[in-house]
């Protein structure tokens, strides 16, 4: 089906993408509807942390580069047990 629906629905999955990143799917947080806690710590698992943008409460109006690597500054520093 060169032309045909068929090829242009092939080039559309395999040639999308998106400028957003995800973040906000493992929300941090003291109430009892956040997935991890102020120490990056999965709530229902021991030794387990998420270290990444989707501990990020909200999705935010800027680009997440800089509150990824400020993230992962933070949950090295708790893996490590150094304190601020």
């Amino acid at each position: 089906m060169a032309g045909g629906v068929g090829f242009g629905r092939m080039d559309i999955r395999t040639s999308a993408s998106t400028a957003y990143r995800s973040c906000g799917t493992c929300r941090m947080g003291s109430d009892h509807t956040a997935i991890v806690d102020s120490e990056l710590r999965v709530r229902v698992m021991d030794s387990l942390r998420i270290i990444d943008a989707s501990v990020i409460p909200t999705i935010p109006s800027t680009n997440i580069h800089a509150a990824s690597i400020m993230i992962a500054e933070k949950g090295s520093d708790l893996l490590i047990g150094k304190t601020v």
